[in-house]
């Protein structure tokens, strides 16, 4: 492609958790969600007829077997959601003929919260109005089936878990909240604590995967050690992208226009051929919602990629582990691992937390997840990657999202109990996977979804 040019079309309405879909204004037409559509018609133009296939060899050995979409049951406010093309999810970078596409990328909340809010809306006839923003989702979390039909859960790596090549041997190393030696100091913001290795490292930083196994997290998090090898057999790393050129069409015409082409990079969570041949053992998204929805097809994502929504018992929501929130009062603090992307109002912290006049964590940061008054915490540390850039297309208002930079997934806060004595086990309970960014509406699309779990703290780190 000797020129790229411009592509004047706007997202459509899951990029940015709108509310209604957006029309493909002269560009590539919207995928037949029937099952009856044909590349021919996703390019614009008018299928032909299916060819016969009488006389024809038998089919090619190599070719994937056919979709099968999992059955229909009941509405729960638990649902998988099963992209059937690769998920083209845009940061709101401008998106002209001096800048390529952008990468393939997770798909943020507020892009799931889009596509399930407006597939409620169609199921219940309800208005495409601002009320629809009242329904509350939790996750997206990534899950896959397991051969028993239950569902295997992953989590983003860990902002506290590095891997190294040590001696030739790949290895993931621990890191943790650690009192400065003494004659040592840092210019850390409000007196919080560096995150070092536990061991020493002259090897050098390698990829690893990116996604784990949820019983890996969990037992992460108990403080057992874990290998690289069992990380990387039962983890996840996203493929490269699935990068498409595209033509713009004349919507008059239904031609091409001249040198008009553009790209697209989507994220694949299919299985790759040749590793199983069950295409229903694809990764999908896990999430709960306020309110029950039944079995329906979607649009996900920019391109109007079509995805299909299956109800889930309330099982396939993980719960807390037996004995956590005793754990956690006997060790006097707790960790919250961001399991979707964090947006405060503090940049890298939660707006609840202020820095405390009096008290024995004076001058540190103290405060209250939402909904929460009687669980009080102070930040001792946090660990947590590149903020990554966020925006999207507002239908209501027809102009472009603010840009806001959100908390990658993994990140990694650890906090003291303020006040050990008032905390109830409800509250601990009700920490579980609850969303602890600032602003409401942001809650309600899913984002800031925090794991609890115990963390010990030393007695020099308190001091």
């Amino acid at each position: 492609m000797a020129k790229k040019h411009k592509h004047k079309r706007k997202q459509s309405a899951s990029d940015g958790g709108d509310l209604t879909p957006r029309p493909t204004s002269g560009m590539a037409a919207a995928p037949d969600l029937t099952g009856t559509g044909s590349a021919a018609a996703e390019r614009g133009r008018v299928a032909p007829p299916p060819l016969s296939t009488a006389g024809l060899p038998s089919p090619v050995r190599n070719v994937r077997p056919a979709m099968r979409l999992p059955k229909q049951a009941e509405p729960s406010p638990f649902v998988t959601l099963l992209p059937l093309a690769p998920i083209i999810s845009r940061s709101g970078r401008p998106f002209d003929d001096q800048a390529g596409p952008d990468s393939a990328r997770f798909p943020p909340p507020s892009t799931v919260a889009g596509c399930l809010r407006t597939a409620w809306a169609r199921q219940t006839g309800s208005p495409f109005n601002e009320a629809l923003l009242d329904i509350g989702l939790s996750g997206p979390l990534l899950a896959r089936p397991a051969p028993d039909g239950t569902l295997c859960l992953f989590a983003p790596r860990p902002a506290d878990a590095l891997y190294f090549k040590i001696d030739d041997i790949n290895r993931c190393l621990r890191a943790v909240p650690t009192p400065f030696a003494e004659g040592c100091g840092a210019d850390l913001p409000d007196d919080l604590l560096p995150v070092c290795l536990t061991e020493d490292s002259a090897g050098k930083e390698i990829k690893g995967p990116a996604w784990w196994a949820w019983e890996d997290l969990i037992a992460f998090r108990e403080g057992q050690s874990l290998s690289f090898a069992q990380l990387e057999e039962q983890g996840w790393s996203p493929p490269d992208g699935d990068r498409r050129t595209h033509v713009a069409i004349e919507p008059t015409t239904y031609a091409a226009k001249t040198g008009q082409l553009f790209q697209t990079e989507g994220l694949d969570l299919s299985v790759p051929q040749g590793i199983k041949d069950d295409p229903g053992s694809d990764f999908r998204l896990l999430i709960g919602l306020d309110r029950p929805l039944g079995s329906a097809l979607a649009h996900l994502g920019g391109e109007r990629r079509p995805a299909h929504i299956e109800p889930r018992p309330a099982s396939a929501w993980p719960d807390m582990p037996s004995g956590w929130g005793a754990a956690i009062r006997a060790a006097g603090g707790l960790s919250l691992t961001l399991l979707t992307p964090g947006l405060f109002s503090r940049g890298y912290r939660p707006g609840w937390l202020a820095t405390a006049a009096e008290g024995a964590y004076a001058f540190r940061l103290v405060g209250a997840p939402p909904g929460l008054a009687g669980l009080k915490l102070a930040l001792r540390a946090a660990a947590l990657g590149r903020w990554q850039p966020h925006s999207g297309w507002d239908l209501a208002k027809q102009q472009p999202r603010a840009g806001r930079k959100l908390v990658p997934a993994g990140a990694v806060y650890w906090f003291a109990l303020a006040e050990p004595e008032q905390v109830a086990d409800a509250d601990l309970a009700a920490l579980w996977l609850l969303s602890v960014c600032d602003h409401e509406q942001d809650r309600r699309d899913g984002f800031g979804l925090a794991l609890p779990a115990p963390w010990r703290l030393s007695d020099s780190s308190t001091q």
